[in-house]
């Protein structure tokens, strides 16, 4: 619930650091608890849409003036290796990048040699992992805390920034074709909305996650995070003492046959088989919550990256926001039996993706679900003519 007062408030305040005030009257910030501060200025910036981030870097400024730890800081943990420092530490490592390609255009412009940069490129490349990180990895949590706008609105820049990443490694392919602009400009587009979202994490979202998330989650998202990769060198996996990884659950008994199908299974020998299958399974219920995944790999090897964390969100914000139309399309056609299943296939690497989605109706012919299947099908397309029924 939007406090009108406090929101009116903070935007008396912004009006005044726009219009270059040198002194602006902010004592009122040392009364404003941060989660309330941090849920105006999302409510203010995004559903309204006034006031650009760097304004309210500004105002967390005069907000910090006033608190006993500033709120970029992350109090959490002193510990590198600390989810949340891994992301400062990996904004620092992209600011450096972005600064030295900023410095080498000149000489790019004039020699049209990309070796020239490709140090830089690479190394933002790894930004990569560090929002896939983010989105599926503590945009789920937030979302347990009832916090929908923000991963939305972020998840969306996100997508920007790797678009503008992209547009650029393109165009410097193309450098002795297109006019040096073009690249310029690409470049420019990247340098801007990284720092944008830089601002974004260390002024927001992660001084937001502070005040909700416990010690239990961000072991959570430390144990899952390897899946996705680092832009930065991280030595361990960050854990507390007195948390120790989950263990099965004791108390089912795995033992017990059940009825399966055309037969009897002990859930152990179903879980064996499902994990087992060489398809990557997923499944979303009725309801539109990811409820399953087999485990047949890692998720650092896995074709599409599921981790633990992403179970019982809702499929909606699994995805991109570019995306999105499109799966909600093949949900509603499968739901309504427009079609049977839905298949897509692209390259991935070495690995030729083949998917398919499949809804899943009971006895009674009511609609349970969404089955999502994966397979690597370049080892059918290897496949020599010959005949063969022979073990060898």
């Amino acid at each position: 619930m939007v406090d009108f007062q406090l929101s009116n408030t903070l935007k008396i305040l912004l009006n005044q650091i726009i219009d270059g005030k040198q002194q602006i009257e902010d004592t009122v910030l040392k009364e404003i608890p941060t989660i309330d501060l941090l849920q105006t200025l999302i409510h203010i910036h995004y559903t309204e849409g006034l006031y650009d981030i760097s304004d309210i870097h500004n105002l967390i400024h005069h907000y910090n003036i006033h608190s006993e730890i500033e709120l970029q800081h992350v109090y959490v943990s002193l510990d590198d290796d600390h989810p949340l420092n891994i992301l400062i530490r990996e904004n620092d490592s992209f600011n450096i990048q972005l600064n030295s390609l900023k410095d080498k255009l000149p000489a790019l412009e004039v020699n049209k040699d990309s070796s020239i940069i490709e140090n830089e490129l690479q190394a933002l490349s790894k930004v990569y992992a560090h929002y896939n990180r983010k989105e599926k990895l503590l945009f789920p949590l937030l979302e347990r805390h009832q916090i929908y706008t923000l991963p939305r609105k972020m998840w969306a820049l996100d997508d920007d920034i790797r678009s503008h990443y992209n547009q650029l490694r393109n165009r410097i392919k193309r450098i002795h074709e297109i006019e040096f602009r073009h690249i310029k400009k690409s470049f420019d587009l990247l340098f801007n909305d990284m720092h944008k979202m830089m601002l974004y994490e260390e002024d927001i979202l992660i001084p937001f996650i502070q005040e909700l998330f416990n010690e239990a989650d961000f072991v959570r998202i430390a144990n899952e995070s390897a899946a996705f990769g680092y832009a930065v060198n991280v030595n361990r996996v960050w854990n507390v003492q007195s948390l120790p990884l989950k263990q099965r659950d004791e108390s089912i008994d795995y033992t017990q046959n059940i009825k399966i199908g055309g037969g009897y299974l002990t859930l152990k020998e179903a879980e064996l088989i499902l994990n087992n299958l060489p398809v990557e399974i997923t499944f979303v219920d009725k309801n539109g919550l990811f409820k399953y995944f087999n485990e047949i790999t890692s998720s650092a090897n896995m074709m599409f990256i599921r981790t633990p964390l992403s179970i019982g969100r809702l499929v909606a914000n699994c995805h991109p926001p570019k995306s999105l139309k499109k799966v909600m399309k093949i949900m509603r056609m499968l739901k309504n039996k427009e079609e049977s299943s839905v298949t897509m296939w692209f390259k991935k690497g070495d690995e030729f993706i083949y998917v398919t989605y499949k809804a899943l109706f009971d006895e009674h012919d009511e609609y349970q679900g969404i089955l999502e299947y994966v397979q690597d099908i370049q080892p059918f397309l290897d496949l020599p003519k010959s005949i063969k029924r022979d073990i060898n």
